[in-house]
């Protein structure tokens, strides 16, 4: 008799307690409650130090390709004028090398031709001299007294003064072809040894400059390229591309990146939220500075579009890279989110409590008999939470998580 009183007393609690679901679920209920719902998107990205310089490099005329031969550590503290990067310098020293022999060349051939000018030119002189003293003899035996000289013999002598005379013009114009030819010569090979001593000067200078002085003081820090990848020793490296970048810890700011879908609702000034992926536990907090004003490919290999931001941080901590409670170090990586509206005093649900059905959605609020279906009339949400314009009242109970009900229940 008593276990029959019990049974049908548990049969009369358990519907008032609206324990009418398929399986027997008892349903939980959250109360329809008026706050502030803060609407906002998703961003991902990296941290970037505000104050930094970047280095790769040098940009040597001739040379596009460059291989690291040193690397100074991460994270590493370094004064300005520091060495941070050093390259290969195999093939600048081959081209050192061959510029080299061709200056030397040039310039022995130089001196050669400088001697042989200098023969040619006293051989010259020589042979001028011996046909101007010829002349003058023959000029001496040309004019002598008719007297006393036989006709045929003053006019061998007049021949003898002609020819005389035009060798003397000879050698006068080989002489200057000579020096001319000499000095066209000499000029060349001087050319040649001053280009390939310039050539051997630059080539001596970009060697020096392959060994990279840090521009200023501060933190390295390795760049990662769009496949989450650093440089190491050994690695070849573009002429115009970023090996690392000596940073100033003291103030960070945030790289960010939203969908394409949600670019029209950020804007310049909106608040933003950041969780970093190595610190989770650390919120940060700042605004949008800056918007790219084109839609861009995320990556070479990721297709989807993106707007970039530019995040200023908020300032908390008092020590170097201090933010937010966390030491922040350039390239960590975020999740956040960007405040792009926020309505206050709205009626508020979790979003799991609505249902959407053919003729609207619906939430079912308590009632004597159990969950009750009420059409409702929505405005803005966010992830959590959406807003009751119509439907429900502040403190209404409904059910956080409808369950599935049989054909013909509320």
């Amino acid at each position: 008799m008593r276990l029959r009183r019990l049974a049908l007393a548990l049969g009369l609690w358990l519907p008032a307690a609206g324990c009418d679901l398929p399986g027997g679920g008892q349903p939980e209920w959250v109360e329809v409650e008026r706050g502030t719902l803060v609407v906002d998107v998703d961003v991902t990205g990296t941290l970037e130090a505000v104050d930094s310089a970047p280095v790769g490099p040098p940009g040597i005329p001739g040379v596009w390709n460059y291989k690291l031969a040193m690397m100074a550590p991460e994270g590493e503290e370094v004064k300005e004028g520091a060495l941070i990067l050093a390259f290969d310098t195999t093939e600048l020293d081959q081209r050192l090398e061959e510029k080299t022999s061709s200056r030397d060349s040039a310039a022995k051939q130089l001196e050669m031709k400088k001697a042989s000018a200098k023969v040619a030119q006293q051989d010259n002189a020589l042979a001028l001299a011996e046909a101007k003293a010829e002349l003058n003899k023959a000029k001496l035996k040309a004019e002598a007294p008719a007297e006393i000289t036989s006709v045929l013999e003053l006019e061998k002598a007049r021949i003898d003064l002609s020819l005389a005379t035009e060798k003397v013009a000879y050698l006068e114009r080989k002489g200057r072809s000579i020096r001319r030819s000499n000095e066209a010569e000499i000029a060349r090979w001087r050319s040649q040894r001053d280009r390939a001593e310039e050539r051997v000067g630059e080539i001596t200078a970009a060697i020096g400059q392959m060994q990279v002085k840090s521009p200023r003081g501060g933190t390295v820090i390795y760049e990662t390229n769009w496949r989450g990848e650093k440089k190491k020793v050994g690695d070849g490296v573009w002429r115009a591309e970023t090996v690392l970048q000596v940073a100033s810890l003291a103030e960070m700011e945030a790289a960010g990146e939203v969908d394409e879908v949600d670019g029209a609702r950020v804007a310049v000034g909106q608040p933003v939220s950041l969780r970093l992926d190595a610190q989770a536990d650390v919120e940060l907090r700042g605004t949008i500075r800056e918007i790219s004003r084109t839609v861009q490919r995320q990556s070479p290999e990721n297709p989807l579009k993106v707007v970039r931001l530019e995040i200023a941080l908020e300032r908390e901590g008092d020590g170097e890279g201090e933010q937010g409670g966390a030491r922040l170090r350039p390239g960590m990586r975020f999740r956040g989110n960007v405040e792009t509206d926020r309505v206050e005093d709205a009626l508020l649900v979790p979003l799991e409590a609505i249902v959407v059905t053919p003729e609207g959605p619906v939430a079912y609020r308590r009632g004597d008999q159990g969950p009750q279906a009420v059409p409702v009339t929505l405005g803005r949400r966010n992830a959590e939470k959406v807003e009751v314009t119509a439907g429900l009242e502040e403190g209404d109970e409904i059910e956080a998580v409808p369950q599935r009900r049989t054909e013909g229940s509320p």
